[in-house]
């Protein structure tokens, strides 16, 4: 997706309790900071950045992909401070279909904040990249997700037996899909 075509720059959007930015090389230690916590990674397929280095590494990688076309990654900062509290993304771009994704630094979890991310995104997919479809999938523990998507009137498609492997552990978990069309968006 040329994202450049739809975009002039990476969009900024300010919520209620936080901002969507595009990630800064400044924002590295933050990154390793948040996802150095199990309870953030654990429901992931991967471990997070392991150093500064691999954060700094990792920034690049997503901002790039911004640039190619295959993800639209953006930092969720905190309002006041700025400071990168968690990711939200779309991605697997195809056709008129992508994939969302997302974590949040413990401390901020059940304020409200994800869904307030999720909502902006789902807008940004639906209204500015004309998607027709947003799926995520989740994994069978992550209860808090399945509540969120809940909430934004995503249905639950189908259970997914051993579906992702991550890449740290090699485990294989069982995950849920779940999906919303353009037409049952509520923005």
């Amino acid at each position: 997706m040329d994202f450049t075509k739809i975009f002039k720059e990476f969009p900024v959007i300010e919520t209620q309790k936080i901002r969507l930015r595009k990630l800064r090389l400044e924002d590295a230690p933050a990154l390793l900071k948040y996802y150095s916590n199990e309870n953030v990674y654990r429901n992931l397929d991967w471990n997070g950045p392991e150093t500064l280095e691999r954060s700094y590494e990792v920034i690049k990688l997503w901002n790039k992909g911004y640039d190619a076309g295959w993800i639209i990654r953006f930092a969720i900062a905190d309002k006041v401070t700025d400071e990168i509290i968690g990711t939200i993304f779309l991605s697997e771009f195809e056709g008129k279909r992508a994939e969302i994704g997302y974590e949040l630094s413990e401390q901020y979890w059940r304020r409200g904040i994800m869904s307030e991310a999720v909502h902006e995104v789902l807008s940004i997919g639906f209204n500015h990249l004309d998607l027709v479809r947003i799926q995520a999938f989740v994994s069978d523990e992550n209860l808090a997700s399945k509540v969120i998507l809940k909430k934004l009137y995503f249905k639950e498609e189908g259970y997914l037996r051993k579906f992702e492997c991550h890449s740290v552990t090699g485990e294989y978990k069982d995950m849920w899909l779940y999906s919303l069309l353009n037409t049952e968006f509520q923005s």
